[in-house]
Formats: C-alpha cells, sequence, structure tokens
C-alpha cells in the first residue's frame, strides 16, 4: 500500500507540475514577414528572452498570409482562438466580434504597454472607440519617389511639396521624341497594384474621409472627393503625364522606375527603398524619397499597421499582457523591424542607425509623422474597399478617371451603394 500511496503521490505532484506550466504557457500567432528564416529566428530569440526573464512559456505558431484574412475572421465570428497574436484590422474584426469574439481591450493594462512611446499615427491602429487593443510593431508607410537625374535635368531644385507643385514638376520631367512617344512619364500615382491605394492618401489630403469614426455613415458625396478624383483624372487626360495602362493589372512600375521611364510617384511603399538597394544597384544615386505633397489639408501618407493584441476568451490576459510589454520596448520594436522588414512604429527606434544608415530610411521616419491609417471601423470595409472591378471603391475611381464617366453621378452611385454595405 506504501508503494502505491507513493506512486498516487507521485503522480499527483507531476499533474500539478504540468498543470501549473500550463498555467504558465501561452499560445502566440504570427504571420510570416521577408526572409521567413530571419523573421523565425527574430521571432524564437525574443521569445528565447521573454522566457528566460518571464518564466512564462511561449507556444509559437505562424499563420499563412494566404489565410490570415479567413483565420481572423473565423476568430471574430466565434472560431478557436490563441491567447494572443500578430493581428491587423483592428477596427473591422473588432466590430464583427463585438463584446463576445475576436480583439480584447486593454485600456486598463496600457500604462503597462509604454504607449507613449510609440508614434501617434501608429497608436490609431490599436484604438478603436477610445479603448486600446495591443501594441503596434509594424508600419506600412507611403512616400514621394523620384528620380534626382530627371528632376536635375528639368532644372528643379527640389521635390514638390504641394499638389500644383507636383503638377508642375511632373510636366517638366515628362519626356517624349519627335513622334510623340513618350519616354518617360512624368508621374505615376502609386506603386502598388491596389487602384484603391491610390486615391486614399489624395482624399485624405484634400480633407475627405470615407466615414464617420463610428463606421455608420458614408462620406463620399463632398468636394473633397471631387478634387481628389479631379486631380488623378487630370493627370492622365489634361496634363498628360500618368499613364491610363498603369490601371490595369500586370503594369511593371518597378523596373520602368529603375530604367528612368518613370520620374516620380506620388505615394511610394517604403519597402521599394529596400527593394531599389537589392535589386537595381546600378540605380545607385538616381532616385531618392520625400514627404508627400499636401493637398489643399495637409500632407497624410497612407499608412498600413499591424499590431500584437489579445483574444477574447482567453483566461491567460496577465501572461499575455507580459508578453506584450517585453516586445513593446525598443530593442525588441528594433529586432522586430530588422527581422521583418517593415517599418518601426517607435520614434526612438527610427533614429537608430538601422533606420538611418540610408537618405530614404529618415524619409521614412518623417513620413511616419503624417501617417493616416488606411483602416476604417466597419466589418465592410474590405468589400468596399477591395481592388477588383466590382468594388465600389475601384469603380468609383475606374469610371471617372478612366472611362471618365460623369463624375458627380459616379460619386453619387458610390456613395448609395456605401451606405447600403454600411448598413447590411
Amino acid at each position: 500500500m506504501s508503494s502505491l500511496k507513493f506512486k498516487s503521490a507521485a503522480i499527483a505532484s507531476a499533474l500539478a507540475l504540468a498543470s501549473a506550466a500550463q498555467a504558465e504557457s501561452i499560445e502566440f500567432w504570427t504571420m510570416p514577414y521577408g526572409d521567413q528564416i530571419a523573421w523565425q529566428s527574430t521571432v524564437d530569440s525574443l521569445i528565447e528572452g521573454f522566457e528566460a526573464e518571464s518564466g512564462i512559456k511561449v507556444q509559437h505558431e505562424t499563420v499563412p498570409w494566404g489565410n490570415a484574412f479567413q483565420t481572423y475572421l473565423t476568430i471574430a465570428r466565434g472560431g478557436a482562438a490563441p491567447d494572443c497574436a500578430d493581428m491587423y484590422w483592428l477596427h473591422s474584426f473588432s466590430a464583427i466580434g463585438g463584446e463576445n469574439y475576436g480583439p480584447m481591450p486593454l485600456t486598463e493594462y496600457k500604462d503597462r504597454l509604454n504607449l507613449d512611446t510609440f508614434y501617434p499615427g501608429a497608436l490609431v491602429d490599436v484604438t478603436y472607440l477610445d479603448d486600446i487593443y495591443g501594441i503596434p510593431w509594424r508600419g506600412d508607410i507611403r512616400a514621394m519617389l523620384y528620380r534626382t537625374d530627371a528632376m536635375e535635368e528639368a532644372g528643379l531644385s527640389a521635390p514638390p511639396t504641394t499638389w500644383d507643385e507636383t503638377i508642375a514638376a511632373a510636366k517638366a520631367m515628362h519626356l517624349v521624341d519627335d513622334n510623340g512617344e513618350v519616354l518617360r512619364w512624368g508621374y505615376a500615382f502609386g506603386t502598388s497594384f491596389k487602384v484603391t491605394d491610390r486615391l486614399m492618401p489624395l482624399y485624405w489630403q484634400a480633407g475627405g474621409e470615407f466615414m464617420t469614426p463610428d463606421g455608420k455613415i458614408a462620406t463620399l458625396d463632398n468636394q473633397a472627393m471631387r478634387d481628389a478624383l479631379t486631380f488623378m483624372h487630370d493627370m492622365v487626360h489634361v496634363h498628360k503625364v500618368a499613364d491610363i495602362d498603369s490601371f490595369e493589372k500586370g503594369y511593371e512600375f518597378l523596373p520602368m522606375f529603375a530604367d528612368g521611364q518613370i520620374a516620380m510617384f506620388g505615394s511610394a511603399e517604403q519597402s521599394w527603398g529596400k527593394r531599389l538597394d537589392a535589386e537595381y544597384p546600378a540605380a545607385e544615386g538616381t532616385w531618392a524619397m520625400a514627404p508627400s505633397a499636401a493637398g489643399s489639408e495637409d500632407a497624410d501618407s497612407f499608412s498600413g499597421a499591424g499590431y500584437f493584441g489579445v483574444l477574447r476568451g482567453t483566461d491567460k490576459v496577465e501572461q499575455c499582457v507580459a508578453l506584450l510589454e517585453y516586445l513593446s520596448r525598443d530593442e525588441s520594436i528594433l529586432a522586430l523591424s530588422q527581422g521583418s522588414g517593415n517599418v518601426a512604429t517607435k520614434p526612438a527606434v527610427m533614429t537608430s542607425e538601422f533606420w538611418s544608415d540610408r537618405p530614404w530610411k529618415k524619409v521614412v521616419a518623417r513620413a511616419l509623422e503624417d501617417a493616416h491609417t488606411s483602416q476604417h471601423a466597419a466589418p465592410a470595409w474590405s468589400a468596399i474597399a477591395t481592388p477588383e472591378p466590382g468594388g465600389i471603391i475601384y469603380d468609383l475611381i475606374y469610371n471617372t478617371v478612366v472611362l471618365q464617366k460623369d463624375m458627380d453621378e459616379e460619386i453619387a452611385k458610390a456613395q448609395e451603394l456605401m451606405q447600403a454595405e454600411l448598413q447590411r
């Protein structure tokens, strides 16, 4: 009997230890970024440091980008969720999940997350209805990209800072041969294949917003939208400095720019700096970045972001907050930006040697001060802004800029369709 009692006690002790270990273990999901080997090494190193410091074990799982949207949509609708995760589109997934599923507010823990050390613009992406949901750790900021040789050839001493200056610079840099064939386009709206991304910063720069802050009322039918679409239309059809073919799929922006066939982009992804350095070293000295030009209101720059947050339903909130607190440190954010290739979200990190060793990196840091989030507080935003035919914003752009349909009619139609989506 004594032997049986000993075995029972040993089993109970082992179960208690296992239970304690489980209580101090959290499930953490991220998506892959950049070089996946470098990314995995970065995450492993950070987790190792956190585990050694806190005693909390982290089970890390990678969610492929091809499955990410459906994964988080399922979570927001009550599907299986980790304790904490690398997340995005907070406004939409919070609106879908409500108070039962999806992202969990962490406002009561905000003093532990070092939020005052992040860019204010980045914090917009972790704030919904006045609640804080985590820490913004990565950014996608856009800035102007231009050919310095084309600018010098045109006799321009500095990149444009307003829409009017942009038009004048694009005309000066636009180049045609004796037969009228274009040798160099003076302007392109953006480097992203997403046509909808090209309108967004222009609309914000003109003072517009796509909807009210609560995500209930569409706000497309206004002068700011007319100004933005008119700018786009006129660059193609009036000033004739932007290629109408650039609105079609398969347009090769990067090689054309590197070869000097495009002089300037109004809104270029920050990753293009890294790509030009790596893929087109021969173009060194022929290009540069600058802050976005201002419209009638300001110089808003398109900004995307991701954040680390906690999911509703977990009983490991304290442990997850401890992980977020660790990842919010300057050295952690620097490691994450180096490992992922994404822009950092803290001024102190963007002044580090890593983000200061190239002129374009310093411009990217400056652009973060003008960041305007691309997410919106409506579950239907992904459908409204889809960069495909049939999408409300896409059709509005294509019909008015490419097909030159009546602008007032198209804006009114888009307003009605978008309002119906928001209500639905």
